[in-house]
């Protein structure tokens, strides 16, 4: 048995009321069983349910996109993860694949490189070439990780390699550029074991991707899913200087969307935003939850825009649902204020 502090004293807000009224929160302090744990969670961290199973982890930056699970669909957007002897020629036909839908527009090898466990081809075709001809690149990385056996594929972002000739003829250059520097942002994805007290973002419990410095593109999505129907949505996104509008626009419309729920100002992992409690549709013993950070500022790596969404249900919980005014709420907000930086995992952002 352990203490589990349950960090909310002042407000509970109601889970049904669409009024906008608060309870007072009866939970201090609550002899439990020990069934959490810290889990990484990019720059952060927050307690989850032992038996979670990670979902979805997608991750990107300077300009590479990749998903952190073993991808189940063969039409998924990202190969995610290769295991076995198997693993780089599972994902060189992963690449195949890709470039055979788009054989039409004839595509030509423009790079290819292979070093100490990874490996980049991108291939250069011509878009529209009769009537608007634009120059495009299809990028693939494979990241291997020996020691445990496993690889990731990765992609570049066709959208910083889209250049229309009427505008941009001489493209070339810009294509060295991007080309060159993805081997040293590949080298930065490590195996290093959670938990630890590493720079950089924690992508699972095997991987890291340990950079010293942010990058203005960072983006991260996490789906951690336990037992029938709780589950939790973790959005995060730098926007760039130039984004001002783009993320006050995705703040308001978050906000406006759920502006008939019962809500008010929370602080989660020494960010200010606001929490949206409502019961489920389906599960009248379920809890639905929203939080977005209010404070992100555009240009900051430090304050980029946080959404964490989910839903609890007290049924997946029988060793608390026994306990006295424990109920789908009071899990939820207990859960969401263990949510904080982990141990330097705010270094290098700003």
């Amino acid at each position: 048995m352990i203490r589990l502090i349950f960090l909310l004293s002042a407000a509970l807000l109601s889970a049904c009321s669409i009024i906008g009224s608060t309870r007072t929160a009866m939970i201090d302090e609550i002899l439990g069983p020990n069934i959490f744990e810290p889990v990484c969670i990019g720059r952060y961290q927050m307690d989850m349910p032992k038996g979670y199973e990670l979902t979805d982890m997608t991750f990107g930056s300077h300009n590479l996109l990749g998903s952190f699970v073993k991808q189940q669909s063969k039409t998924a957007q990202f190969p995610g993860f290769f295991e076995g002897d198997t693993r780089q020629i599972q994902w060189i036909d992963w690449v195949e694949k890709k470039f055979e839908k788009i054989a039409d527009r004839k595509p030509s090898l423009a790079y290819k490189k292979a070093g100490e466990n990874y490996q980049i081809t991108s291939s250069h075709f011509l878009y529209k070439p009769e009537s608007d001809p634009t120059d495009m690149l299809s990028t693939y990385v494979y990241k291997d990780f020996p020691s445990i056996s496993k690889s990731v594929g990765l992609i570049g972002k066709s959208s910083k390699t889209i250049y229309n000739r009427k505008h941009t003829p001489y493209y070339k250059p810009f294509y060295d550029r991007f080309l060159e520097l993805i081997p040293g942002v590949v080298s930065l994805y490590k195996h290093l074991p959670w938990p630890h007290n590493q720079l950089g973002v924690c992508l699972t419990k095997d991987i890291t991707f340990n950079t010293a410095r942010a990058a203005e593109d960072e983006y991260l999505r996490v789906i951690y899913r336990f037992r029938e129907k709780t589950f939790f949505q973790f959005y995060i996104q730098a926007y760039a200087r130039d984004q001002h509008t783009e993320l006050h626009d995705e703040i308001s419309s978050k906000l406006g969307a759920l502006s008939l729920f019962a809500s008010d100002y929370f602080n989660f992992g020494g960010r200010t935003g606001k929490l949206f409690l409502s019961g489920d549709v389906y599960s009248p013993t379920a809890t639905r939850f929203r939080w977005y950070a209010t404070d992100a500022v555009a240009g900051s790596t430090q304050k980029p825009f946080i959404s964490i969404e989910g839903r609890v249900d007290i049924n997946d919980f029988p060793e608390l649902k026994v306990l006295n005014n424990i109920d789908s709420n009071a899990i939820a907000l207990s859960l969401l204020a263990s949510f904080q930086p982990r141990e330097n995992g705010l270094v290098g952002t700003r």
